[in-house]
């Protein structure tokens, strides 16, 4: 009997501290709500010391509110932007607010920055600085200025670091200068891997394009030269000299490579048939070339023969380079280009 009147009676004691809970907890989220408002009101004018302070407070009062996620995530955003006493956040963000502002107030941000203490204000200052310069009054060369110093601000967090470098490659290319781009992710290559990665494919690209540009260039002075010479034969035959340079089967061939390809590409799918076709007639050119060059040339040694045939099948090569570079650079990635 004494153990069930015990625990009625803390049964019943147990009921009456829940009632007596159960009105103080609105009190409390009432008074997170209105401290998370006062500090959203500071927070939007700029008065970030009392905006930390209130969003600090609503953890403290109620950490279990809705709106609580927010205030920690919003307490944390101004704890890591608070060198300074929160200046250098307050003129950046007076900036931001501004509807398009003009290049004198620009340039008074940068000058700023230059001063702010170390932290991460001053680099995301010149991001701003720099996407104002480059996109709305057309000067890269002062936006790759505030990129340059956003990259090497030891203070800045990666993230805005790799922003930073992104947005210069990105500048650097739209300008046409990969070197610049290449120089640029070279300075941090750990800072984007991917993008060091692409910048550097790009540049070997480039390079292997001259190369192979060069290659069909001097097989097309050895073609003009040696049909030249051809001509010049005492006894040429015109006719005769067309038919042994260009052969049917070359040209039946360079159809059936280009074309044939194009329309399988086609029909299995929506991929780019230019390539092929512009292999098939690289491939006719260097044939057309290997055909006049082994006709006009005076040596005929084995030698000669075996150079000739090298520097065709370079040729065939540069060819077709060249032709996924022009038409699809896609196609040159499977291949590590």
């Amino acid at each position: 009997m004494m153990t069930l009147r015990a625990g009625v009676l803390a049964v019943v004691l147990g009921l009456a501290s829940v009632a007596s809970a159960e009105p103080a907890a609105p009190d409390e989220r009432a008074r997170a709500k209105a401290t998370y408002e006062q500090a959203e009101r500071a927070a939007a004018e700029l008065r970030f010391g009392e905006a930390l302070a209130g969003y600090e407070a609503v953890l403290a009062i109620d950490p279990s509110a809705p709106f609580a996620r927010m205030a920690r995530t919003r307490a944390a955003d101004l704890r890591a932007h608070a060198e300074g006493d929160f200046a250098p956040l307050a003129r950046l963000e007076a900036v931001r607010r501004t509807p398009s502002p003009d290049r004198a107030t620009i340039e008074a941000l940068a000058r700023d920055a230059a001063t702010f203490p170390p932290g991460r204000v001053r680099a995301e200052a010149r991001l701003i600085v720099a996407e104002a310069f480059w996109h709305r009054f057309d000067d890269p060369n002062r936006a790759a200025a505030a990129l340059g110093e956003a990259i090497a601000d030891p203070a800045a967090d990666k993230l805005t670091r790799a922003l930073a470098l992104n947005e210069l490659a990105a500048l650097e290319r739209e300008r046409g200068d990969l070197a610049a781009a290449y120089r640029a992710v070279s300075q941090a290559p750990d800072l984007v891997p991917s993008l060091y990665a692409e910048i550097g494919r790009l540049v070997r690209r480039a390079k292997i394009a001259r190369v192979a540009s060069g290659v069909l260039g001097a097989l097309g002075l050895i073609g003009a030269l040696s049909i030249v010479r051809l001509f010049r034969k005492p006894g040429r035959d015109p006719e005769a000299i067309v038919r042994a340079v260009i052969r049917p089967s070359s040209v039946a061939f360079a159809l059936y490579l280009g074309g044939a390809a194009a329309i399988l590409v086609r029909h299995h799918g929506e991929g780019d048939v230019r390539p092929f076709l512009w292999l098939g007639f690289g491939v006719l050119g260097v044939d057309i070339v290997a055909r006049a060059w082994r006709l006009g040339s005076r040596d005929g040694r084995t030698a000669a023969r075996i150079g000739r045939a090298v520097v065709c099948m370079i040729g065939v090569l540069a060819a077709a380079f060249l032709s996924l570079e022009g038409a699809n650079a896609g196609y040159l990635e499977s291949f590590g280009l």
